[in-house]
């Protein structure tokens, strides 16, 4: 195995016996936070976040979900934003013929997924020599209706944690603290570099430079978002 030799999977499967189908009969979107398997691999500690149109729809899909045979219990249920319909649910599943009892075997160095209209859609990378055996895992647990792979750049594809310089980092903490991106604004650059001690010329420099690098990693996200909510044209 070789980190210069990796590949982006994505693939969408038709999980049978799973509680995943039951977003075919509600209208959620459903991303997990964390999979962990217990020690002894009895159940999976999962939480999974969950955006619906509204609280009754929501109401409706946790009875369905609390009830599956594949969930032994919810720990917690986090209402984020009632408004929105976004929730989180705590919770463990069944080991056993899961998705993420299957990815566990392998040397996945990233993950996203999306489960959608009673499919799960999985966005990976891992090693290329990985690739085959996985999709025969896959196949076991149901339908694979696209199964993609193609090479990538981890180090393109996961942006450094350091591209902000110090002075770029904390122009943007203190905008954001003194409520600059607030609409309406609630200080100008201006009186901001007053506060900092810097001109208001060398602080839009800064800000600018910031707001290129963070754009730059949203679009890595959207990029990927975009890769699990559009199954591919064949």
């Amino acid at each position: 195995m070789s980190l210069f030799n990796l590949s982006l999977v994505t693939f969408e499967i038709d999980h049978e016996d799973c509680w995943s189908k039951l977003t075919s009969d509600y209208p959620v979107l459903i991303k997990t936070i964390f999979a962990k398997p217990s020690k002894g691999k009895d159940y999976i500690l999962g939480m999974d976040e969950v955006k619906t149109h509204n609280r009754r729809a929501f109401k409706g899909f946790l009875k369905s979900f609390r009830r599956d045979k594949s969930i032994y219990e919810i720990v917690q249920i986090i209402e984020l934003d009632s408004r929105r319909g976004i929730y989180r649910i705590l919770f463990k599943e069944r080991y056993e013929n899961m998705i993420m009892g299957i990815i566990e075997n392998y040397m996945t160095l990233y993950m996203k997924d999306l489960i959608k209209d009673g499919n799960e859609r999985l966005l990976l990378i891992m090693p290329s020599d990985e690739v085959v055996a996985l999709k025969r895992d896959l196949e076991t647990l149901g339908e694979i209706h696209y199964f993609n792979a193609k090479r990538v750049d981890f180090n393109d594809f996961i942006p450094t944690f350091f591209d902000l310089s110090e002075q770029e980092r904390n122009a943007v903490l203190q905008a954001i603290r003194l409520g600059y991106y607030e609409y309406p604004r609630k200080i100008n650059l201006e009186e901001l570099g007053k506060i900092m001690g810097i001109s208001k010329p060398t602080l839009e420099e800064y800000l600018r430079k910031a707001e290129k690098k963070v754009m730059s990693k949203i679009f890595r996200e959207f990029y990927q978002q975009d890769l699990l909510f559009h199954s591919p044209d064949y």
